[in-house]
């Protein structure tokens, strides 16, 4: 008796256009932006630059894709005429971000509380 069994054929063509609905997806979540530091009372660039490091070296420490979190931008700004580099952020990123600036005020500390919760 004869057995015939089914094998799926997938192009690699396929394979590329679900690698770039993934990685679409992992763009989609990146919501937050350095702007979003604006509750932090004006923390200095190097400090925000420091933490920005660290968040990326607990990424790569931890085996986690930083890129799925972390995207640098180019960001023009008209009004001054300058080109200046902004960060995209997923929730997760932007979280590990607050916790890691070393100045504790009262707005950020309310928001590692609201972190301390999920």
């Amino acid at each position: 008796m004869i057995n015939h069994t089914i094998v799926p054929y997938v192009s690699s063509d396929y394979w590329n256009h679900l690698r770039d609905f993934e990685e679409a997806i992992y763009r989609a979540n990146l919501k937050y932006s350095l702007g979003h530091l604006n509750f932090s009372e004006n923390n200095p660039t190097n400090i925000v630059g420091d933490a920005l490091k660290k968040s990326l070296l607990i990424c790569q420490l931890a085996g986690i894709k930083s890129s799925r979190h972390f995207k640098k931008i180019y960001v023009y700004d008209l009004e001054n005429q300058i080109t200046y580099i902004d960060w995209r952020m997923s929730q997760e990123g932007f979280n590990l971000m607050i916790m890691q600036l070393p100045k504790l005020n009262k707005k950020t500390a309310l928001w590692i509380w609201k972190l301390a919760g999920l």
